[in-house]
């Protein structure tokens, strides 16, 4: 094959090596007929020794390497047009910190001409191998080898941006460039196991060799050599792309934090943890002395290993000054994660992952019910600063054990037992018994009059009078920082407003005299002494006067709407995806609104500083990116709102009705659409609870029939995502008290929670629960709606699958499914996603009882239908169908047929390796190299490197786990010698 295409091959060394050990890869390469031609061979050398004679010149760390390489490519290489990257070791890192640090500068397009990048042996989750080594070798101050400690943050940063703007990229931009990446592990390398240097990278695979041999190949067939010379050839062939758009930097990179990418559409628990919400850090410098010394003291090592939680008035500012402690820590290169309490199994779900945590750990952890001891477990081994701020936790026991209290330090929040770990809590509640004497209470006090009056005149710019009226009004606000800054940008807007307002307030003194004549501050309670009754009374005046203002301009529904949203959860809002019409038009509370008076309205609120607006990084939706927040005092004041409790029905209705449109069309069980339904969820559980659970005693049976819905769709997203335990908790209240809301157990719309109930059980591998709750679900639906009817068929299917796990009763499932099977066909049709779904579990059974033939006949229509309609090979379901494939060919004895299955489903599988999925398709390989005469010493060395894989991430019980290491102890019992 001719190629006139130069290509040229960089190739980088590891940690405590040299360009030496690339002798045996060049010397194949410039020795091989088909490359010589038109292959150019550069070994990248950097300064990396074992041990140092001359202490004065220090390791470069991995970030100088990195501009070292890029260095290198820009001069030596200056002419190249195609650029193959080959790394072994942390020469990996490298080229994941050199291609981040490019995005992140904005300059992307720079790297179009880099066509490939293969990694051997590269520790993509920190190799553990160093942590046991640095107690004799002494390098634990060699910056480089601690980029290899565990679930290290650059690592991670670099990996997240690479996984999402390169292996994912699409288009050629400033912050996007689209390159194959694989990703090779070795399966006798102790040092990085080929589960951590597959890592989160999709492509790549496991070749026989050791840590060092896997760069040393014997000859041009050995695997190693093949993957780089396929490389280079796809290289050679892959055509010079240009650049596309500039795209605008991101906030966070102007402010000085790294910009985070957004994931891969379903890659949920790979999503970068979202950043603190620093906006208010913008608005000016944290007030008063008291607050700024406690900042400061937080951050002390005496403030490590202890919980901290800051406890004073709703408005008292305890969430921005945890913000001002977040953001200095982060700045100090701390790992911060904020965790918002609406948000709270998600988020620490995300710090499990954001910890190195293996996929299949986390699915583990969270399906069982240990996920608080997983995150602690990880928090406590993580070897860097770390500092966890649970927000606005007013209600103590959501952080507490599910058996027990929050004081016992059992769930989520507990003491660390880390030197370098700290936690800080927001919450209203000081009382010591609360959160356990292992906790330290601070007093977030209101501020001084001085420092009030400080923020009043710097927010309105001068506007609103003298520093002693400025003083006065302070002190009439009780020092509030949230009544306080209502307060500036009331006067700030209407100083600035070009409307004419029928109003006398103008400035500090004539708004005191506004508040004055609806609430007065009694005796004594006025500042540090300021009772949260008293404080909640003077916070809901102060934005009584804001809306009262707004309603008389022209942007009336500006505060209707601002009550819509208290209807809301206080987690983020993101309104683009729900204010859209026709929801808003239809309701009665929006008369003639049209979308540029709905801007209008959002303008006020934001002018009148009643929401805050900002971008979330990491969002690939913009609609998504953009969300606004209430504070929580002016969430619950609002909810008390006089008109609010008069017309439930309008405005919690039209709240379930916004979410609803936001989501719909977009299935909760599809991947694609977590990340909508990651922003929705949080407020779907709110306003759902609010409309069936709560005090609202809502007349409007369609309101509580559309929240029904809701609370299904949430659930169905809860459980597609493996949160079962939140799942659980929203439907089980619902069903058990249906009747206290107008609906019986067998109406429809409390069956279709009754069949998510049963979802959970079977996910939860709780058969005869399952087969129970199901089997009532079943009985019900087909009297109301019918056998064939499309909601009975799938709790007939999922009937089916619980009975079908039960050991002895394939037979009776698939009488069962072939019932489902033929009326599928007919309400859905024969190639919709539901009936293959079924028609695959119907190819199980065949092949549990022993019909192999069949179920290979079964698998391929299945696989053939997926083909035909453009399904991507890498979808779970299809997956797992080419897994069923592999099996029936292995027992009809067609090993070779077999192997080629299980090949290719491990280079199409997206999930991470270490996921469930992935180390049950290695599995299934061994067993099917021990079909092939002659390949049984293959097939224990996968086995070994699986089990070892395993013991490394799940507990000595997982059900693989146990099957894996049975196998290998027999096999290696009956193993000549």
């Amino acid at each position: 094959m001719a190629v006139r295409t130069r290509v040229h091959l960089v190739l980088v060394h590891g940690l405590f090596s040299s360009a030496k050990v690339w002798a045996a890869f060049h010397a194949l390469l410039v020795t091989d007929p088909e490359l010589a031609d038109w292959v150019s061979v550069h070994r990248f050398g950097y300064d990396s020794p074992l041990v140092r004679l001359r202490p004065d010149r220090r390791v470069a760390e991995t970030d100088d390497v990195a501009d070292q390489l890029g260095t290198f490519l820009e001069t030596e290489l200056a002419e190249a047009e195609r650029i193959v990257l080959v790394t072994h070791s942390q020469g990996g890192l490298i080229v994941q910190r050199f291609l981040a640090r490019k995005l992140w500068n904005g300059e992307g397009k720079e790297l179009a001409r880099i066509k490939h990048f293969t990694m051997f042996a590269c520790p993509n989750t920190g190799s553990g191998f160093f942590l046991t080594v640095r107690k004799w070798l002494k390098l634990w101050n060699n910056p480089q080898e601690q980029q290899l400690r565990p679930f290290d943050r650059a690592v991670t940063e670099a990996q997240r941006t690479v996984l999402s703007a390169v292996v994912h990229g699409r288009t050629y931009t400033d912050q996007e460039c689209p390159i194959p990446v694989r990703a090779y592990g070795g399966s006798a390398d102790e040092i990085v196991p080929p589960v951590v240097a597959r890592g989160v990278f999709p492509k790549g695979g496991v070749v026989t060799a050791d840590h060092f041999s896997i760069v040393q190949p014997a000859d041009r067939t050995a695997a190693p050599y093949m993957a780089v010379r396929a490389a280079l050839l796809e290289a050679a062939h892959d055509p010079v792309e240009a650049a596309g758009p500039v795209v605008p930097r991101s906030p966070a990179e102007a402010a000085g934090r790294p910009s985070l990418p957004p994931p891969a559409a379903g890659e949920l628990d790979l999503a970068p943890f979202p950043p603190p919400p620093y906006g208010p850090l913008e608005e000016g410098k944290l007030k008063g002395q008291e607050r700024l010394s406690l900042v400061g003291s937080l951050l002390k090592e005496e403030a490590r290993q202890q919980v901290h939680v800051l406890s004073g008035l709703g408005g008292s500012g305890k969430s921005r000054l945890a913000l001002e402690v977040a953001d200095r820590a982060q700045r100090a290169g701390h790992r911060v994660w904020w965790v918002s309490m609406p948000e709270l199994s998600l988020r620490m779900r995300m710090i499990a992952r954001d910890l190195g945590a293996p996929s299949i750990t986390v699915e583990r952890a969270w399906l069982l019910g240990t996920a608080m001891d997983l995150v602690w477990t990880l928090l406590n081994a993580c070897p860097d600063p770390w500092l966890l701020i649970f927000d606005n936790a007013d209600d103590p026991e959501r952080l507490g054990p599910r058996d027990g209290q929050v004081a016992d330090g059992g769930g989520w929040l507990r003491r660390p037992q880390n030197v370098n770990g700290t936690v800080l809590v927001t919450s209203r509640v000081r009382r010591q018994q609360t959160w356990g004497e292992h906790s330290v209470i601070h007093q977030v006090v209101p501020l001084g009059e001085d420092d009030g009056a400080s923020m009043l005149l710097e927010r309105t710019g001068g506007l609103g009078g003298t520093n002693e009226q400025a003083r006065q009004l302070s002190r009439q606000l009780g020092g509030l920082p949230l009544a306080l800054r209502h307060a500036a940008d009331v006067i700030r807007a209407v100083s600035e407003s070009q409307i004419s307002l029928d109003s006398d307030v103008r400035d500090f003194e004539t708004f005191g005299r506004t508040v004055a004549a609806r609430v007065e501050t009694a005796p004594g309670q006025g500042g540090p002494d300021l009772s949260e009754l008293l404080g909640r009374e003077i916070v809901e005046k102060v934005c009584g006067i804001a809306m009262d203002l707004l309603s008389r301009q022209e942007r009336a529904q500006a505060a209707t709407l601002l009550k819509v949203f208290a209807c809301l959860s206080i987690a983020p809002i993101p309104y683009r995806c729900l204010l859209i019409d026709p929801v808003l038009s239809q309701s009665p509370l929006f008369p003639g609104i049209t979308p540029a008076r709905t801007y209008a309205a959002l303008a006020g609120l934001e002018e009148f500083g009643l929401v805050d607006f900002y971008e979330r990084e990491g969002v690939a939706e913009r609609d998504l990116a953009h969300v606004l927040t209430l504070h929580p005092v002016v969430h619950g004041v609002l909810r008390e709102d006089r008109e609010v409790r008069d017309r439930p029905a309008d405005y919690y209705g039209l709240a379930v009705r916004t979410v609803l449109q936001a989501a719909h069309l977009r299935n909760p069980d599809h991947p694609a659409n977590w990340p909508l339904w990651a922003a929705l969820a949080p407020h779907a559980l709110e306003v759902s609870r609010a409309c069936l659970l709560g005090d609202l005693k809502l007349s409007d049976r369609t309101v509580r029939t559309e929240a029904l819905e809701l609370a299904r769709l949430t659930a169905r997203y809860l459980i597609a995502t493996g949160m079962l335990g939140p799942a659980y908790d929203l439907v089980l209240p619902m069903v058990e008290r249906c009747s206290s809301f107008g609906f019986d157990v067998d109406d429809r719309e409390i069956l279709g929670l009754r069949h998510e109930q049963g979802r959970i059980h079977l996910d939860r591998e709780q058969l005869r629960e399952a087969e129970q709750v199901l089997a009532l679900v079943v009985r019900a639906r087909t009297r109301i709606l019918g056998r064939d009817h499309a909601d009975t068929l799938a709790s007939r299917h999922k009937l089916a699958r619980a009975i079908n796990e039960q050991e002895g009763r394939e037979a009776e499932a698939e009488e069962m499914l072939r019932s489902i099977v033929e009326a599928e066909n007919e309400v859905r049709g024969r190639e919709h996603y539901d009936t293959l779904v079924v028609r695959h579990t119907l190819a199980r059974t065949m092949l549990a009882l022993g019909r192999h033939a069949e179920a290979e006949a079964e698998a391929w229509q299945i696989l053939d239908i997926s083909r035909r309609n453009h399904w991507p090979p890498s979808t779970p379901e299809i997956l797992r169908v080419r897994e069923t494939l592999t099996h029936a060919l292995l027992r009809q004895g067609r090993a070779p047929e077999a192997e080629q299955v299980i090949r290719e489903a491990l280079r199409d599988a997206a999930q991470p390796p270490d996921s469930n999925l992935v180390m049950r398709f290695r599995y299934t390989f061994v067993l099917v190299l021990l079909g092939v005469v002659g390949r049984t010493p293959e097939a224990v060395n996968e086995l070994k490197a699986l089990v070892r894989d395993l013991t490394r991430v799940v507990g000595p019980e997982h059900p693989l786990l146990v099957q894996a290491r049975a196998l290998l102890e027999k096999l290696l019992r009956e193993m000549p010698g």
